[in-house]
């Protein structure tokens, strides 16, 4: 059974899965420039993505500072406390119970105000692979595509991002990969079953009241825009 060691360090409360890496250092490392990194790029100055090599391996590191402004945002991330420490409890339980379908996710250390992270590191494995957005033609792999959502689902887990660049093909089959499933459970999952529907055309077996209901808000401001004469994502 993997446990996670919870320490005070400089400002910030750290989180490690049982391990003989100092993440913390490697973290102090990479922001000197000491260790070999490849910027991954976020598109946003609030985030940063970088793959790090240490002792021959391969690791992802982020940083996140990005905090939505808007009061409803502000008063859930308060009630529900900060998401990257949260979701490693909830991968080592996924993976105590035998979940293998998603990266893994080593070292979080959070910057607390309140009970919101100001400042987060995560270092996370890097699944080696071949990204699904790399191939032409995705359609062989919407089987198992399905089946990755499905046990993730079936862990206490989701995607809540569900496209292509966040599926590896590894010699050991497809993996989902940066998992942000913040907010309600319910919601998250309905997310990744209308997505696998409304990108790839995948039925999902079953309905919740959740799904239907979001499908419903959806098409009604679909059309509800079209009417009016604006853009519409559907």
């Amino acid at each position: 059974m993997e446990k996670i060691i919870k320490k005070q360090r400089d400002g910030f409360v750290t989180y490690q899965k049982e391990g003989t890496l100092d993440f913390w250092q490697i973290i102090n490392d990479y922001i000197q420039g000491k260790v070999i990194s490849k910027n991954l790029g976020s598109g946003n100055v609030d985030r940063s993505v970088a793959r790090i090599t240490i002792d021959g391996q391969n690791f992802i590191i982020k940083c996140e500072k990005e905090r939505d402004k808007r009061f409803e945002k502000r008063v859930m991330r308060m009630v529900s406390g900060p998401y990257y420490s949260q979701l490693l409890r909830r991968l080592v339980r996924a993976q105590n119970k035998g979940c293998t379908v998603t990266n893994d996710i080593y070292f979080v250390a959070e910057k607390m105000r309140g009970r919101e992270s100001v400042e987060t590191w995560i270092i996370a494995e890097y699944v080696e692979g071949t990204v699904l957005s790399e191939f032409d033609n995705i359609t062989p792999y919407y089987a198992q595509m399905k089946s990755v959502i499905s046990q993730l689902h079936q862990y206490g887990l989701s995607s809540n991002d569900v496209h292509a660049g966040n599926f590896v093909l590894t010699d050991d089959g497809l993996k989902v990969i940066d998992l942000s499933d913040y907010g309600n459970f319910a919601i998250c999952k309905a997310n990744d079953l209308i997505a696998l529907k409304r990108f790839y055309g995948i039925e999902p077996d079953s309905k919740s009241f959740t799904y239907r209901f979001i499908r419903f808000r959806d098409n009604f401001r679909h059309w509800s825009r079209k009417i009016r004469g604006k853009k519409t994502r559907l």
